[in-house]
């Protein structure tokens, strides 16, 4: 880069008057230029090697100037022009300049869309997708599994996605999660590395093993129990019927009590305890996460969890049940639809009568559920989380781009299942029924995308496969992120008529998957 054509540049984009349509330099990444009075800035774009280079260009008053982390500089009468990594340091200065490049809570957003991009280059696409369309994107969405597995850190995370937001001018509010923290330890290094809002996994305080006790080893259990607590309980939920609205009441039994208790009220006293040390210092975004069951939530366990919340003088942003049917990872759910509807309605109604949203888990893909969301949560607003989907798109460049590579990676994802058994349960570990990698070739490599089993196979094995190494050195990793960069244009298409077969859903802009899917399909299959 020449910083005398940098400097033309800025005086360029100052003598527009806003309209960018033109510029000299096609290099000066459009969407990301900001100007405040004389000061300037922006992301420039070079193409090294098949990949695009991305630099910072700050034009702005010398006196100030001096927090930027900078490459290279020169000066311009009092302002300094200076070129600068896509890094930490400069990213905190931009963000004292501008405050839309910082996460926020979600707080005041009706609808809200978690996108957990495991890889650190989707979010371009995704608020390209997002603008207009009145959602409010979480773009930093990662547990801490999945750190783990992709190599990455909270701080990686949020940079890659704050970097977007500039990048793409997005100045409609974005958020990070802490996605599935689970104990002090993991909440603080998520509040300490910048996330706005945190979903805290009650996993470890949620006794399922309630569930299969027989009655009177559940009565028993429960009136173990100090008698105040057995009191309490009893004279508030026993044979006690609530109605929460014109639709629903909740109606609680013997049993109903005494395994909401048992199962969930160290989750509230759990969740009680870290709304005090973090979420309230630390004004985060907090949702909670009653899901980690082997059981689907029921309208009791539900009302009992949030009224006992309700009690302490807690409401969470989000909070997320166990519905009815299964929630797998990268295909469409699973159940009675009707049923789902039906029971949707009850905890719809209780988490209206609360004051918080509802929390769809793993909503990847779950294409036949969406229109009934969005419909019955239309008023009240919703929480929707994705992830895997990302990652399944970016396979799918792999498979247009080098189809070779993507046998390699699915032969490699098939016999290896067994290095995930004990983080997912799916069908595709189960039935047997996922494609044999001896049937997959370069021919039809491309189906795998679109078989429920395979799909399952390889979003579950990311980890893995980004991680294998031969000899100290990567058998993976950098084959596909360089072919991923070379064609990021490509992934953001793929990505793109993806999600918007989500949103489509949601928003009631279609009815039904199939509409969405003869709308958007076509897309993907011809996208070249």
């Amino acid at each position: 880069m020449e910083l005398k054509q940098l400097v033309s540049d800025v005086h360029e984009i100052l003598d527009s008057q806003g309209d960018y349509s033109d510029l000299t330099d096609k290099e000066v990444y459009v969407p990301s230029i900001q100007v405040d009075r004389t000061n300037v800035y922006f992301v420039l774009h070079e193409i090294k090697d098949k990949q695009v280079a991305k630099s910072l260009v700050v034009y702005e008053d010398r006196d100030s100037v001096n927090d930027f982390d900078a490459q290279e500089t020169a000066t311009d009468a009092n302002k300094v022009l200076l070129v600068g990594a896509l890094n930490e340091q400069n990213w905190h200065a931009l963000t004292k300049r501008f405050a839309w490049v910082k996460p926020t809570s979600r707080h005041g957003y009706k609808y809200t869309f978690g996108l957990g991009d495991r890889l650190g280059n989707a979010s371009n696409a995704h608020l390209r997708l997002f603008k207009g369309r009145g959602i409010m994107p979480i773009l930093s969405q990662q547990s801490i599994r999945e750190l783990l597995l992709t190599n990455r850190t909270l701080t990686d995370v949020i940079l890659d996605a704050g970097w977007s937001v500039f990048e793409e001018g997005y100045t409609d509010g974005w958020a990070a999660d802490g996605d599935h923290v689970k104990n002090p330890h993991e909440v603080d290094y998520a509040v300490k590395a910048g996330c706005s809002m945190i979903t805290l996994d009650c996993t470890e305080k949620i006794h399922n093993e309630i569930a299969d006790l027989s009655d009177q080893e559940l009565d028993d259990q429960f009136n173990a129990l100090d008698d105040d607590l057995v009191k309490y309980f009893n004279d508030t939920y026993l044979d006690k019927e609530f109605k929460i609205s014109d639709k629903a009441t909740v109606h609680f039994s013997k049993k109903d009590v005494e395994q909401s208790v048992l199962i969930f009220f160290g989750a509230v006293e759990y969740a009680t305890f870290i709304y005090h040390k973090f979420v309230v210092p630390y004004n985060l975004d907090f949702e909670i996460s009653m899901d980690e069951t082997i059981v689907p939530t029921t309208p009791a366990n539900h009302y009992f969890f949030a009224n006992e919340l309700h009690r302490k003088g807690i409401t969470p942003e989000t909070l997320a049940p166990k519905f009815y049917g299964e929630f797998q990872k990268a295909i469409d759910y699973i159940g009675d639809v009707d049923r789902f509807e039906r029971e949707y309605v009850v905890h719809e109604a209780i988490a209206e009568h609360f004051g918080y949203k509802l929390s769809i888990h793993s909503g990847s893909d779950k294409l036949s559920v969406y229109e009934i969301i969005g419909r019955l949560s239309k008023e009240h607003g919703w929480h929707v989380k994705t992830a895997g989907t990302n990652w399944l798109e970016a396979l799918r460049v792999i498979a247009h781009v080098d189809p070779k590579l993507m046998v390699e990676l699915y032969k490699f994802a098939y016999d290896n299942l067994d290095d995930v058994a004990a983080f997912y349960v799916f069908n595709a570990q189960t039935d047997g029924t996922a494609p044999k990698p001896e049937t997959i070739n370069t021919d039809n490599v491309m189906t795998l995308l679109s078989d429920d089993d395979a799909r399952q196979v390889l979003h579950t094995m990311y980890g893995s496969i980004l991680n294998l190494q031969k000899s100290y050195r990567y058998v993976y990793r950098d084959r596909f992120f360089k072919i991923l960069k070379e064609h990021q244009g490509l992934y953001d298409k793929y990505l793109n008529a993806h999600i918007a077969e989500h949103l489509d859903l949601l928003q009631g802009l279609a009815k039904t998957k199939a509409e969405v899917q003869a709308k958007y399909e076509p897309t993907i299959q011809t996208i070249q």
